[in-house]
């Protein structure tokens, strides 16, 4: 008797982490919503893409930590153009992801 319902409530909580957990996360990786950097600039292409990529870790962190990671991002992308004095000008955009395994800290407990 005891067993069946602890196998009803593991089904009562698989059924409510589906509903309550983005699709993302039950793919083991969660992720929020994208974030665009500013625009930055440098003396090289190189150095205006690092600057571009640590604007953006700047505001996805703001999500909490983990999130920072342009490495963990999805949908990255990086658009750079040169002015007219030499100077290169990236901004990066993505989707600031957990690494893959790794629970947020903001996710309700559910009591059993």
């Amino acid at each position: 008797m005891r067993v069946g319902l602890g196998l009803r409530q593991a089904a009562l909580g698989a059924a409510v982490a589906m509903v309550l957990l983005p699709t993302s996360a039950m793919a083991g990786k969660f992720c929020g919503d994208p974030v665009e950097g500013g625009k930055s600039s440098g003396a090289t292409q190189e150095e205006a893409l690092q600057a571009a990529q640590k604007w953006w870790s700047s505001r996805a962190g703001a999500l909490g930590r983990g999130y920072e990671s342009w490495d963990n991002a999805d949908d990255r992308a990086l658009e750079c153009t040169q002015g007219g004095d030499g100077t290169y000008y990236c901004k990066a955009a993505g989707r600031p992801c957990l690494p893959s395994g790794v629970l947020p800290e903001n996710v309700p407990k559910i009591e059993m």
